[in-house]
């Protein structure tokens, strides 16, 4: 006998709540799904539709000494109505570059507002469930991580908002479509926390500062409106807070520490230049666990563990060079607040390479290379939010293990890595000349040999010096700056003292509370990133740092610019050549031929050269060799020219008789100069005034209904 249960129907308790003002149409909803993680809220933006969650590990490592957040973005190409190009998979696979972008620009935003000591392994994921291509992410995964965590009643001080201001035609525009930030002279997306920035991504077309200052007021009032439409759906929510684990030093631990690292030892381990400064500090901090071995061997003792200790000494190393830097105004190489370190440039090393150009500041030296292309060696872009769009400058940007005295190997390309090739992208994209004024793919490549502080600022200096190394006509050259922050605080966490600072030094690198890069030409902006490991960093503070970093920038462009004023006034030796012409688009298919038999057979005859069209009949001959570009010109003119009447030439003799002389014509046709077309006479025979293989110009005077062709001399 079975008992049959009775179908019931399953009740959904959905909260759903909208905003509508500058933002068009923001919507959160939650309860509906991914219900069995921590939140599951869906944020939809116009037509946009995307699921973020966030799941917390309830039983983390103790000795954690870090936040283990993980932001992640899984692209869906159902999203975006395609089954993906590539036929041998028809699967999402590993992240492309532009989720990575997604996924750190979104973890820039909302890392700084988790408790600093909390060890809780967090991971927020975005999954796209439908895309609205006239609209990017970037702004919706900043909104949509920030309320999910709060969903997930994480301590979180939130909330988080964004947006994207562009400048167009003398105008704001707030969250502006694709097409318009294409257009924009700026490009600018920020992270809000009310009256307050803790991120910034700008990308401009040589924006004034006065401009971009305005950027920032303007919307200040509206995103403070906005934080509340997100305590406000959260309101609706039914939420438990949740118990999360803290690995913190007391106070009591590191006065102890602070005993046993006296002033003495501190200075000496900023000081000695002999040793660099991550060995002495490795050491110091290898003696001052083995200086509590007794303690932390106890296991009743909760407090003496390893790596309680370790942050307590990272905590005192950190004040003392703060304090000294805030209070006497000097920094740990005894420069001032806005002093540069020498610099060195370089151009040229290599006789091989298409462009190359070294920056070198104390120990940050970034060797970049430029590699020139044919017009159709563009980078295709594979990712959701890009259809088979096409990329003629492409940046990428290495950072070894050796660079920082680490042996280890090298295992593929790294989140930061493609992050700092994009920020060096942005620097001077815009500074490339169009594909009409310089038809090449432009591929730069910057190697980080050396790493003593923002290697992103010698990566962008650098590879700007191998551009005009290699002949290319940028626009004006770049040159960047990274400007740092150090600040003390009341017990209330508010800014009490703060110093900008110029140039910081690996010493320094560790115990910033904001990075500031400005990249720029003489007298504009040309892109901004804003990093900060505070929870907020006032305006003024912000307005501060663009003043500083337009002063210093130009400083660095000055020594950059004595090494090599201006782009060369030719390509390189081994450098591709690039020449360009038209024929009439018909002819493309007979110049190419059944099975791409013509044009590999004119590749073949012309050392492989590469051979482009386009769909109006543009051609593109790619070789090092000037003469073997000629060579195959000739050859398709040849295919692609139909011979007509007053057509002109310059043709050459394959046969001298005494009535005339033939010459060869386009498409392999011969034609016949005879003795009357040659407008003079000849006193003896007319073999001893032409010889075979010489050159003579005419013009076809008639074609006959057999197919003979008659030419006359040109005067």
């Amino acid at each position: 006998m079975f008992l049959v249960m009775p179908t019931t129907k399953r009740e959904v308790h959905e909260n759903r709540k909208s905003f509508d003002r500058a933002w068009k149409t923001l919507t959160f909803e939650q309860g509906k799904l991914a219900m069995q993680a921590d939140s599951g809220i869906t944020v939809k933006f116009e037509d946009w539709a995307v699921l973020f969650t966030t799941v917390m590990n309830k039983n983390p490592v103790p000795s954690t000494d870090f936040l283990p957040l993980m932001v992640e973005m899984r692209e869906s190409f159902s999203a975006a109505w395609r089954i993906w190009w590539a036929a041998y998979r028809r699967r999402e696979w590993k992240a492309s570059d532009q989720a990575i972008l997604n996924a750190r620009l979104t973890d820039r935003a909302i890392r700084p507002m988790f408790p600093k000591w909390m060890i809780n392994d967090v991971v927020m994921t975005s999954t796209p469930m439908a895309m609205d291509p006239r609209y990017p992410l970037g702004v919706i995964s900043i909104i949509g991580a920030s309320i999910s965590i709060m969903a997930a009643w994480l301590p979180f001080d939130g909330p988080v908002w964004a947006a994207q201001i562009a400048y167009l035609d003398w105008r704001f525009i707030v969250n502006p479509t694709r097409e318009e930030l294409e257009k924009a002279d700026l490009n600018l997306l920020v992270a809000w926390k009310r009256d307050s920035i803790n991120m910034i991504e700008d990308e401009s077309k040589e924006i004034p500062i006065d401009i971009l200052k305005k950027a920032f007021e303007i919307w200040q009032e509206e995103i403070n409106r906005s934080c509340d439409f997100q305590l406000e759906f959260l309101s609706m929510l039914d939420v438990t807070e949740k118990e999360v684990m803290f690995n913190k030093p007391s106070h009591e631990l590191e006065e102890e520490v602070r005993n046993f690292l006296w002033e003495e030892k501190l200075e000496w381990m900023m000081w000695n230049t002999k040793v660099p400064f991550n060995e002495q500090f490795a050491q110091y901090e290898k003696e001052c666990v083995e200086h509590f071995k007794d303690q932390i061997e106890n296991e009743e003792d909760e407090e003496h563990t390893e790596s309680k200790i370790k942050m307590a000494f990272f905590n005192v190393t950190k004040y003392h060079i703060r304090r000294r830097t805030l209070s006497q105004h000097k920094r740990v190489d005894d420069r001032l607040q806005k002093d540069i370190r020498p610099l060195y440039c370089e151009v040229g090393l290599f006789e091989r390479t298409h462009g190359t150009g070294l920056f070198w500041r104390w120990d940050t030296q970034v060797l970049s290379t430029v590699t020139l292309g044919g017009p159709m060696e563009y980078l295709i872009l594979d990712d959701m939010e890009h259809d088979w769009d096409t990329q003629r400058y492409i940046h990428h940007y290495n950072f070894p293990p050796f660079s920082t005295w680490e042996a280890k190997g090298i295992r593929g390309t790294g989140r930061r890595e493609i992050w700092h090739g994009r920020l060096a992208e942005k620097a001077l994209e815009n500074m490339i000349p169009s594909k009409e004024e310089f038809p090449y793919t432009i591929r730069v490549v910057s190697e980080c040999l050396g790493s003593g502080g923002s290697t992103s600022m010698g990566s962008v200096c650098g590879s700007c010096l191998s551009l005009m190394d290699a002949w290319v006509p940028i626009k004006k050259p770049v040159a960047w700056v990274a400007m740092w922050l150090f600040t003390d605080h009341d017990e209330a966490g508010n800014i009490t003292d703060h110093m900008v600072l110029t140039d910081l030094m690996g010493t320094e690198d560790f115990i910033w509370d904001m990075d500031f890069k400005v990249a720029g030409t003489r007298d504009w902006v040309n892109a901004i990133q804003l990093d900060t490991k505070l929870k907020w960093i006032p305006l003024s503070i912000v307005f501060e740092t663009i003043d500083q970093a337009f002063e210093w920038y130009n400083e660095i462009m000055d020594v950059m610019l004595e090494t090599l004023p201006a782009p060369r006034e030719h390509v390189g030796k081994y450098a591709p050549k690039i020449h360009v012409f038209k024929i009439d688009p018909e002819k493309i298919k007979e110049v190419i031929g059944k099975g791409w038999d013509v044009i590999n057979d004119i590749i073949a005859q012309c050392d492989n050269i590469k051979i482009d069209f386009e769909d109006d009949g543009t051609c593109f001959l790619t070789h090092p060799e000037q003469a073997m570009i000629d060579k195959a010109k000739a050859l398709i003119l040849e295919i692609a020219t139909d011979l007509e009447v007053w057509q002109q030439f310059e043709a050459e003799i394959t046969r001298v008789e005494e009535y005339g002389v033939f010459v060869k014509l386009p498409k392999g046709k011969l034609g016949l100069c005879h003795v009357s077309n040659m407008w003079e006479k000849f006193p003896e025979w007319i073999t001893h005034h032409f010889k075979v293989g010489e050159k003579l110009k005419c013009v076809i005077s008639s074609i006959w209904a057999d197919g003979k062709i008659a030419v006359k001399r040109l005067k």
